[in-house]
């Protein structure tokens, strides 16, 4: 059976950054040990989500194809859970 592995992908650009990004950059250290071999944690220099019009606050992450807007630790780790779950 194939392990599923899910994507995050965290926005570094200034806006997310100084709006709570930095923290989200560690990411990976906050999930269990057992889930960190199927979450592929990297970063972005920007998903460009800031532009646009109606798409709410950063921080911005795209966990596999959903955009998360106003990104925690604990938002990312519901999302998570969930795509692996799919």
């Amino acid at each position: 059976m194939e392990t599923k592995t899910v994507t995050v992908m965290i926005c570094a650009g200034t806006h997310c950054y100084l709006m709570g990004g930095a923290e989200l950059q560690l990411f990976h250290e906050y999930l269990p040990a057992g889930l960190r071999d199927s979450v592929i944690v990297t970063g972005s220099p920007c998903l460009g989500n800031c532009n646009c019009e109606g798409s709410g606050k950063p921080p911005f992450v795209m966990v596999n194809d959903i955009i998360v807007e106003q990104a925690t630790i604990q938002s990312l780790l519901e999302v998570v859970n969930a795509e692996l779950k799919n």
